[in-house]
């Protein structure tokens, strides 16, 4: 690393032109214009970047051998395989079945827990496994229960084969599937239909089924290929022991064999259509389904449910099975909305463009305007603060903020304008007052709402119903309660439609809070009169300031101007971002589909293959990490039933007897990407060929802004200045913009190598280096705006005098501290200038792209769609204003060196003309100058 920056920057004759002032005759000399005298700079650095480029496709040729970027989008089942991939091949659609454990478990634990299974338990059982039994059940305290199941009670076998006989149709006969999502369905007590298409990860399993369109799957006994399952409980269930002796001993009474042997009975889709175990392929019935996104299907009720629950109802269940979809595979959500949207993302682009270049157009007559006011609503915004945080330290309790805002503003005017008046007449009134007012004699003319009092010896426009003899107190149009009557003082009105009205002595009183104060604390409201005064304060510093730096900001204004201007005069520069817009959008979409390659490829061993006893060992909690979820990505987990057939399964044991064992039936499966070091490798090249476009652009606007500065008035927007620049950079300073371009990108990579790391540590648990994590990447991102800042100021140096990057980043920081002030100011209104372009474009943007979104997909959610709006529209509101920035900094640095040199008359645009510093023989350290030797 150490190489490439004394290669890159080694140059002897470009360092003695560091540490020095821009002046004629020097070698820094620019008073005909930008240095044509240039050599190739930073030529090392161009090749690496070549270099880098061969290693990125070598890489990507490698990641096409084994990536399967469908991995990313394609929909995944219950155990996390793919759709149409692997040995799913020809599995194309994406449905849902009945998952039998979670709407048969309860029917199944009716029966097994009640009295007609316990009598008949009880003549073939053991006392210790009948025991064990009964605690399965709850029917009695043990470690397991909390309290009894609740279900409603067998007594005998004949209540027993009707009632979960009349249960169980509910789901293995198809004509029936209406009763069960109504009301009066048997079921009622263990869901309803809100719960199953609201929480379908729990009452259905995702499946995919060889069809070529989302109609709903049909099976009957007579289906070729059909196949049967009977259901058994999952080993992990207690009571599991006593099920399988219900149905296979030969002392069970046969009304209740005959209904675990017949009732529990369903026909599965045949292995073709869905291959997997047939307890999978299990049709929920009444459930039809509605086309989606990438062969995504939308569980909905069919037609014959919807007759008995209604449009209303039946729309709505449909909305909560698309939501809970969302929530379900989020990640396949966000690539296949995106691609399915595509269309209006590049029409919305397009608009984007448009808006930049109008708000750039109308930047020019604005800037002024902009940026007085910016400072204006500064000062605006101290005062308002402070006055907030005045305002409620004193707030009663039930009392609105702006009303008691309101109430101080009224004696605040009342006591400005009593004081002026009294300065005019020469009074002065005491405003001493006792109880309701009675006494008072002060001299307040101004009710609580500002009506000016009427005079007490007019009767216009309200007639005076007082003798002014029996109340001599009734002077003027003062305020009184001349009987006592009223609360507090108070006066007739000038007002017609205002009679009279209560007043408020003159001056600054508090309110009385009978109920308290809204913030009840003390201290908090001294602190909070503290704050106050210290915002303020700042408020006065800044007006102070704005005085003092006037010139500056007069400065920062004309540069600004200035830069418009440049803009006005050379529109084709827009074509800049423009073209970095369509470079860039093209290399990232090419970069997404290589990277894709990379990305899908999960290592098998990346998630265990183990099993596991328990949900909490594989998936872990707020403070442990799991087996499945220790590493991030994260892979997620999945219930295995167990194979019945099978001798030796870590789930249902020997052919289902899990005697003597722990049943292990929770599985992983591995997430849709992961990341290693191919990846980020190719992350690396994004970055850097990034940086360097965007460098690039930086370079090409600086040197034709340059170029359009050092031009003659009657000459200038005449010349074709942008194809000097273009031919400037490609033909000497590729390197250079490499260079800086790496410098960046290297930042920028080990910022979220940082945050790939924080996320590492979060799966983890451990919240103390995700901590530590979280502030280093703050502290790098920091560096990463500093670079940026300097890279920018360095770049408009090679413009200027073509060195190459060290020597210019040498030259632009020296160029920054003599002038410190001037940079501060322009860079902070120029802040508030980019802010304002970007909220304006970004927001444009997003609202135009609503309504686009609207006319191109009136059906889709449009939450995603937004966001990329969003997202597109701030990616081109900052390379449009990148342009208007770098012409006010490049502006700015032309506009000292010509200052420097003595040629401010010459070249400076008339805006500045009246700011060139008659002495710049003195440093800029602040607001005192301090005389220097000249260079």
């Amino acid at each position: 690393m150490g190489a490439i920056f004394c290669c890159c920057c080694s140059s002897k004759e470009d360092d003695e032109k560091t540490e020095q002032k821009f002046a004629k005759g020097g070698d820094k000399d620019i008073s005909g214009g930008p240095v044509k005298n240039r050599h190739c700079t930073d030529l090392l650095c161009l090749i690496l970047f070549i270099v880098h480029w061969g290693a990125f496709c070598a890489v990507i040729f490698v990641g096409m051998q084994d990536g399967e970027p469908a991995k990313l989008y394609q929909p995944r089942d219950f155990k996390g395989d793919y759709c149409d991939l692997g040995s799913l091949v020809g599995a194309t659609k994406l449905l849902r079945t009945l998952n039998v454990s979670a709407t048969v478990d309860e029917v199944a634990k009716q029966l097994i827990c009640s009295t007609a299974a316990e009598n008949a338990l009880s003549g073939v059982m053991t006392t210790a496994q009948m025991d064990e039994y009964r605690c399965a059940c709850c029917k009695m305290p043990c470690a397991n229960c909390e309290s009894n199941l609740g279900l409603e009670d067998l007594q005998d076998g004949a209540s027993l084969s009707s009632a979960i006989g009349t249960r169980m149709s509910e789901f293995t006969d198809p004509t029936k599937a209406a009763t069960l999502f109504s009301s009066g369905s048997a079921n009622a007590m263990s869901f309803s239909a809100e719960d199953v298409f609201g929480e379908m990860t729990k009452f259905m399993v995702a499946t995919c089924l060889n069809q070529t369109s989302c109609a709903a799957p049909t099976v009957n006994t007579t289906t070729s290929g059909a196949r049967s399952y009977v259901y058994s409980p999952t080993p992990t269930e207690p009571w599991k022991f006593a099920w399988d002796v219900l149905a296979s001993n030969a002392g069970i009474p046969a009304d209740i064999k005959d209904t675990i042997n017949n009732d529990f009975t369903f026909t599965a889709l045949p292995e073709e259509v869905c291959p997997y175990h047939q307890r999978y392929c299990i049709p929920f019935p009444g459930v039809a389904f509605a086309e989606g996104s990438l062969s995504q299907c939308i569980p909905k009720v069919d037609a014959g449910v919807t007759a008995v629950l209604g449009e209303a109802m039946s729309s709505a269940l449909q909305g909560a099975s698309e939501q809970a979809l969302r929530l379900m595979d989020s990640s396949s959500g966000v690539f296949g909305e995106m691609m399915s949207t595509m269309d209006s993302f590049c029409v919305v682009l397009f608009f984007s463009f448009v808006i930049g270049l109008v708000f750039l157009v109308l930047l020019r007559f604005v800037v002024g305007v902009v940026v007085w006011a910016s400072v204006f609503l500064v000062a605006a915004g101290f005062a308002f603060g402070g006055l907030m945080m005045y305002i409620r330290s004193f707030q009663c309790s039930g009392a609105g903020i702006l009303e008691t805002g309101f109430s101080t503003g009224v004696q605040v005017v009342t006591t400005v304008a009593v004081a002026a008046q009294d300065a005019v007449s020469g009074t002065t009134l005491s405003e001493a007052m006792t109880g309701n007012g009675q006494d008072y004699r002060g001299g307040q003319r101004y009710t609580r709402s500002l009506y000016q009092c009427q005079h007490w010896d007019k009767d216009s426009p309200h007639v005076i119903s007082y003798n002014l003899t029996a109340y001599p107190e009734l002077q003027q149009n003062y305020c009184r309660n001349p009987d006592g009557l009223a609360q507090t003082i108070w006066c007739y009105t000038t007002d017609k439609n205002k009679q009279w009205e209560l007043c408020d002595p003159v001056g600054l009183a508090l309110p009385e809070c009978t109920k308290g104060y809204a913030v009840e604390d003390g201290t908090l409201r001294d602190v909070l009169k503290a704050f106050a005064y210290i915002i303020w304060a700042f408020g006065g510093i800044w007006i102070i300031a704005v005085c003092f730096l006037q010139k500056r900001i007069r400065l920062a204004v004309a540069v600004n101007k200035v830069a418009a201007q440049f803009v006005y005069n050379n529109p084709t520069i827009l074509a800049v971002p423009v073209v970095q817009i369509a470079i860039g959008f093209a290399w990232l979409l090419i970069w997404i589909v290589c990277a894709s390659f990379l990305l899908s490829q999960v290592p098998a061993a990346y998630t265990p293959t183990d099993s596991f006893a328990t949900y909490m060992e594989a998936f872990g909690n707020d403070t442990t990490p799991g087996a499945c979820t220790d590493k991030w990505p994260s892979g997620t987990v999945w219930k295995y039933e167990g194979d019945l057939s099978s001798a030796n399964d870590t789930c249902s044991g020997v052919y289902g007897d899990t005697t003597g064992m722990e049943p292990k039936c929770w599985r992983c499966y591995p997430p849709r990407y992961a990341f290693d070091y191919k990846f980020a490798g190719a992350f690396f090249t994004l970055l850097w060929n990034n940086a360097f476009l965007v460098a690039l652009g930086q370079l090409i606007v600086a040197g034709a802004c340059a170029q359009w500065f050092f031009t003659s008035d009657e000459r200038r927007g005449k010349e074709n200045v942008i194809r000097q620049s273009l031919r400037i950079a490609f033909r000497y300073h590729l390197g250079t913009v490499a260079f800086g371009a790496f410098i960046l990108a290297l930042v920028q990579f080990i910022r979220y190598l940082c945050k790939y790391f924080e996320k590492q540590a979060s799966a983890q648990k451990n919240r103390v280096m995700a901590l530590v994590l979280r502030v280093l990447g703050c502290v790098i991102w920091i560096i990463e705006k500093c670079i940026k800042f300097l890279n920018k100021n360095a770049y408009i140096q090679v413009a200027l005098m073509g060195t190459n990057f060290c020597t210019s980043a040498k030259n632009a920081f020296q160029l920054i501290l003599r002038n410190m002030v001037r940079f501060g100011v322009v860079a902070i209104l120029g802040t508030v200038i980019h802010f304002i372009g970007w909220t304006v474009i970004t927001i444009t943007t997003a609202v135009v792209g609503y309504f686009i979104f609207q006319a191109f997909h009136p059906d889709a959610d449009p939450l995603l769609p937004m966001l990329t709006y969003i997202a597109a529209g701030y990616m081109v509101a900052h390379l449009f204003m990148s342009v208007f920035g770098l012409g006010v900094d490049t502006s700015l640095q032309c506009f000292i060196a010509a200052e420097e040199m003595g040629i401010a008359e010459e070249y400076v645009p008339d805006a500045l003309k009246t700011l060139v510093d008659k002495n710049p023989g003195k440093k800029k350290w602040g607001l005192f100058s301090k005389k220097v030797a000249p260079a």
